[in-house]
Formats: C-alpha cells, structure tokens, sequence
C-alpha cells in the first residue's frame, strides 16, 4: 500500500513532491527528488502489551521504531544510567546494531548489564564486528566470527522448538522465514563456551559458504535471567516491514524476566 501526501501553499498549487540533500565532503552538494508518498504495511504479529525496554543506540539503528510500534516503552539509555541508573525498571535491555564499536561506554560498564541479568533480566545483543572480541562482554567466553547466511531463502533449522522464543506469543513455523531481504544474518557468534545454547542452525545456499552455520541466535543463561545473542537480520528486516521479522522480535521482549 503507498500513502500520498500534498499540501497547498496558495490555494491553487499543490506539492507532491520532496526532495532529499546528499552531501559528502568530497562531492558538491546534490538534491534527490521524490515523490511524496509512504509505504504502509500491515503486519501479522501479536505482542504483550507494556514491555519497557532500555535501548543502547548502535550504528544506523533502526530498530527502535520497529520496538515502539510493537507496543513496547522505548528509553534510550545513555552514559550515566549506564554507569549508575537503576536497570531493574526495565523487562529487556537491548543494545543496537555494532554498540560495542560506537559506545565507548557501553565498553566501560558492561558488566552493569551481565548483573542486571544475573538478577532476572533479559539483556539481548544485536550482531557486533570483531571490536567485540577485545573483552568477554557476554557472560561466559564468546567470539565473533565472519559467519553469515547470504541467501534470504535459506531453510532454518530450528534446535529447541519448545523455547519460549518461537511460542510466544507469536507461534514461530516456516511463515516466519518468508519473505526476508538480502540476507538471513551475518557476524555470528563462532567460538564459544558450551554454557550458550544455539536456538537454530541455517546452511547456505551458496558453495563458497559452505557447511551448517551456528550462532545466529544464541542464548547464555546467567544468574536469574538471559543474555541473547542476536545475528539474525532483523536490523535490516524491520525496516522492510518483514513479517517475521517483527514476530521474532516481539517474542524476545515478551521473554519472561524470571527463568522457569
């Protein structure tokens, strides 16, 4: 569905049209026209209601919108609640998209999260380059890899059915992983401690990739609570409006706080 908008300045002239600067330090600066127009998408997803979640704001992060349409509280945590604010007024603290690499405090006072979650949190990890293998940010040992799943038809295997992230509340089956863009996910988790638990297992489709692929969702049980490794796309997938997308999304912060 596309949604057009105009305005009339005079009376008898009517917009349709706006434009876009493109600016670079090494090119004069350019316009880009385009239409006045929105793309709007219904999507299937269920969500639980009141979720609030702290957000640590990566690079080109668009993630947030996709939380707050969900239903969620969004609050962006900054340096000092970091350093010292009281984590526990939040069901889910979730970092964006290579956090690790922008946020020099994030770096700082990691450990503030992995004791949020030791208390009964839920802390989820959106994918990271090789800056995360400066320091054991996750609760037990872990490394990045240069792991990905390029085909966005890829099947994926999922390995524990019965976790609550494929149940609830939306029911996770073949549906979810239609209609994905570009990519299933990249920079997976590779080595680490047995104590993380791989949700599910994907094999590309391309031959230069060859073999099955772990570490695209990941969880570490610590304390009272989980701490989440997410690869899977869905930075990329929720602003495409993918369906599937937003049903895994609104299951990991429907995660109940507290382990069975």
């Amino acid at each position: 569905m596309r949604a057009f908008a105009s305005s009339t300045a005079t009376g008898t002239t009517r917009f349709d049209t706006g434009y876009q600067d493109i600016e670079y330090p090494h090119i004069q600066r350019r316009q880009v026209i385009k239409p006045s127009e929105a793309s709007v998408k219904v999507v299937d997803v269920k969500s639980t209601p009141n979720v609030k979640v702290g957000y640590v704001v990566g690079v080109g992060d668009q993630v947030p919108p996709a939380i707050e349409q969900l239903g969620a509280k969004v609050t962006f945590i900054d340096q000092d609640e970091l350093a010292w604010g009281d984590l526990s007024k939040y069901d889910v603290v979730m970092t964006g998209v290579r956090a690790y690499e922008r946020r020099a405090d994030l770096r700082a006072y990691n450990r503030r999260l992995l004791d949020y979650a030791e208390r009964g949190g839920t802390v989820i990890v959106q994918y990271n380059k090789m800056e995360f293998n400066q320091a054991q940010y996750g609760p037990h040992p872990a490394r990045v890899s240069g792991n990905r799943v390029s085909d966005e038809h890829a099947p994926v295997n999922v390995l524990l059915p019965n976790h609550p992230v494929f149940n609830y509340p939306n029911k996770i089956g073949l549906a979810t992983w239609t209609n994905w863009t570009q990519e299933r996910g990249l920079y997976f988790l590779g080595e680490k401690d047995p104590r993380y638990v791989d949700l599910v297992s994907m094999v590309d489709s391309f031959r230069d990739n060859p073999g099955e692929k772990l570490g695209s969702l990941v969880e570490g049980k610590v304390g009272k609570g989980r701490w989440i490794y997410v690869g899977l796309g869905l930075w990329r997938q929720l602003p495409a409006g993918t369906d599937g997308a937003y049903q895994l999304l609104a299951n990991l912060l429907s995660l109940p706080k507290t382990l069975p």
